[in-house]
């Protein structure tokens, strides 16, 4: 059995170092990332050593001692697992990300009388915000955007809706100064857009993903990168079981798909 002892010096949320020795044991990888899989979907690679370390980080901060301690937390504490899920993953993202697909589902479902649409991931609110501001560019009023996210801290910078020059670096100045306030160069969204756009914390692989409505149009890029193949169909399915009708439409991103994925679209198609 091959063991790792790591010895980190790292800073906590006071800004204090703090020494902690974790142990990992290289058989302990194994179940955990498994756990995470069945769980979450989400397929971590044991190479990974970055990966690795934002877990030994997670554990210094909560006091656990090894991967296998941390497996047995997890399982009986849903908001370590969820934190846990955060720390493994990435939610860098920015306004009119890949504006073309939105415009075109927009175009495509432009005279439904009530327009629901599902951002999934929403990470931290631009994707659902930039839905928001092309359908009231484009004379749609009558709709919602409901964005969820795995992450519960992610949500509720999704929900406080301010952003830096970096989010905003694709958007014209004139929707800037619409449907922004400029704060020392923080951009918060105003207040008329709030009524379009609601954010939950939700995974798309609980069964409470039943409980958020049925919509025309389903965006989910950036999610299936986590996924192995067998998740990425399973996680497909249930975007298609919240499709309000046989119209409805769902946008993956183009790095979203696999072979086997594809086949399993064409196939349904």
């Amino acid at each position: 059995m091959l063991r790792f002892l790591f010895k980190n010096k790292l800073e906590t949320t006071s800004n204090q170092p703090v020494s902690k020795s974790i142990i990992v044991d290289t058989h302990e990888i194994e179940p955990l990332y498994a756990y995470i899989e069945q769980y979450s979907g989400i397929a971590l690679q044991k190479s990974k050593v970055l990966v690795q370390n934002h877990i030994i980080i997670l554990c210094e901060r909560n006091n656990i001692s090894s991967f296998g301690e941390l497996l047995r937390k997890i399982k009986q504490d849903e908001i370590l697992f969820k934190t846990l899920v955060d720390s493994v993953t990435i939610h860098e993202t920015y306004f009119f990300r890949e504006k073309g697909q939105l415009e075109e589902a927009l175009t495509q479902h432009k005279n439904s009388p009530a327009l629901s649409i599902l951002s999934a991931p929403c990470s931290s609110g631009e994707e659902a915000f930039s839905i928001a501001i092309l359908a009231l560019e484009m004379g749609i009023t009558n709709f919602q955007v409901v964005g969820i996210d795995i992450s519960g801290s992610i949500i509720q910078k999704a929900k406080n809706s301010s952003y830096t020059k970096r989010s905003i670096k694709f958007l014209p100045k004139a929707l800037l100064e619409k449907y922004f306030t400029n704060s020392n160069d923080t951009y918060i969204v105003k207040k008329e857009l709030y009524k379009y756009v609601t954010f939950l914390q939700c995974n798309l692989f609980d069964d409470k993903i039943y409980q958020i409505g049925m919509f025309d149009i389903i965006f989910s890029r950036n999610m299936f990168i986590y996924f192995n193949d067998e998740k990425k169909i399973q996680a497909y399915k249930r975007l298609e079981s919240l499709k309000k009708n046989l119209d409805a439409s769902i946008y993956l991103g183009h790095a979203d798909i696999s072979s086997k994925l594809s086949q399993y679209i064409r196939n349904r198609n």
